[in-house]
């Protein structure tokens, strides 16, 4: 049994977000029991989403363009794009499944992992017939998603699957059913509890005038603001006559220029799996591994190691060698020892940690025969009575090294059960815990790391 977390140096930061999924994935492996069920399958979800978003890369910028019906996201596909982008059998306005623009490239593996048909992709090809802006949009995968209002069930269903994958969310809303209840309870405030990057984009200004317009996105800001998307943008445009495109392409090409959205999102996913372990960790806690010497002390001192050692003293002073019966341990001391041990290593942790603990540390009826197996395998010193006069004078300094040594091989023995089957899994679900702690600081320190 090994430990399952190594030192790492400074490494970019997919390679760090890589390396901390790989830290979640080995504390869950070690500490399951210890986490809720619903908080595993999410925390889960969470692991295998990030793995396969990381294992393409963050090359690409996956832009999910999202809204109700009549809101106009087909068309701002469009105007984003720069030209009509029909699927033939497809009616429109009407979208039932995901649609795809890849600027500067076809991204197929990524494509695939979204889910988008083949028939359904676009490779946004960019020319010198292209205004000189347009490569800035180079890596941008745009996604057309359907109606999250659908009464069609299997809608909805695709809407929930591709938003949780996408590194940007575009919230398309129009000026008649930007408050409702449906967007913002199901979609906006969860993107807000999970740290998703988003802009609001409200369509449509052209049915409005310019004062309706601005009181328009002035209430829409304040409801994204009771959603928790204080730092979110509405951003007033018509898709129809161009309105505002230019303000809203700027920054999806700032998006896609810093080339960090995807990690950032892959963070943010991180982020929503370190809130929903929260309640399974007690804030604060540092486990510590109890003192390891002390126990093999105890355990062999209960085997007959200390009384061993006392007999190879008396021997080296002249008392005749008795006849050695095989160490034994009894298993209710062993129990007793084990779990004060286990006590000790989960002091301040939640209950349900202690039970981790106990399962990944060797049983007593195993752990008292393998302590028994190595004992009578010791190399244990041999021992003469002292012999000549010389060694009469010396029967003290004998006698202290001959107990010395038989203490230092009975221990030794001890000590390499011990290690294996009590130490290294402790250490384990320590470094585990402290692993899924520290995903429950990362909201915290997010403003260090970007500074």
């Amino acid at each position: 049994m090994s430990i399952q977390f190594e030192a790492i140096g400074q490494p970019d930061e997919a390679e760090a977000l890589r390396q901390r999924v790989a830290r979640l994935r080995s504390s869950m492996e070690w500490a399951s029991d210890a986490i809720p069920q619903s908080v595993r399958a999410e925390v889960t979800a969470t692991i295998e989403r990030c793995d396969e978003r990381l294992a393409l890369g963050v090359e690409h910028t996956v832009v999910a363009l999202a809204g109700g019906t009549g809101s106009g996201k087909s068309t701002l596909f469009n105007a984003i794009l720069g030209r009509e982008f029909a699927v033939a059998g497809v009616a429109r306005p009407t979208t039932s499944a995901v649609s795809a623009a890849v600027w500067g490239g076809r991204g197929d593996a990524l494509l695939d992992w979204l889910g988008v048909d083949r028939q359904r992709r676009l490779a946004r090809s960019i020319d010198q017939l292209d205004d000189p802006d347009e490569d800035q949009l180079r890596g941008m995968v745009l996604l057309d998603l359907p109606d999250h209002d659908s009464v069609n069930p299997e809608n909805r269903a695709v809407v929930d699957r591709v938003v949780p994958m996408a590194d940007l969310l575009l919230w398309v809303v129009d000026p008649q059913k930007y408050a409702d209840h449906a967007l913002h309870s199901a979609y906006l405030e969860t993107a807000s509890r999970h740290g998703s990057p988003s802009l609001v984009v409200l369509n449509h200004v052209d049915r409005l005038t310019t004062k309706d317009a601005w009181a328009v996105a002035r209430d829409l800001q304040r409801l994204l603001a009771v959603d928790g998307m204080t730092q979110v943008p509405v951003m007033p445009v018509s898709a129809k006559t161009g309105h505002g495109m230019d303000i809203l392409r700027a920054e999806l090409a700032g998006a896609v220029a810093a080339r960090s959205v995807a990690a950032e999102a892959v963070r943010a996913d991180l982020v929503s799996a370190g809130r929903a372990l929260a309640g399974a960790l007690s804030k604060g806690a540092d486990p510590q591994l109890p003192d390891a010497e002390e126990l093999v002390i105890a355990l062999a001192r209960a085997a007959g190691v200390d009384a061993r050692a006392e007999s190879a003293a008396a021997v080296a002073r002249g008392a005749s060698a008795g006849e050695r019966a095989p160490m034994r341990l009894s298993i209710a001391t062993v129990e007793r020892e084990r779990l004060d041990w286990v006590d000790a290593a989960t002091d301040g942790l939640p209950a349900q940690w202690r039970r981790v603990v106990a399962e990944s540390v060797l049983d007593a009826p195993s752990l008292a025969a393998r302590i028994e197996e190595a004992l009578a395998d010791a190399a244990w010193p041999s021992v003469d009575p002292p012999q000549g006069w010389r060694a009469l004078f010396a029967k003290a300094t004998l006698a202290s090294a001959a107990r010395k040594k038989t203490l230092e091989a009975g221990r030794a023995a001890v000590r390499a059960v011990i290690a294996p089957e009590v130490v290294e899994p402790t250490e384990t679900i320590h470094q585990a815990y402290r692993a899924l702690d520290e995903l429950t600081e990362l909201e915290a320190g997010a403003g260090e790391e970007q500074s």
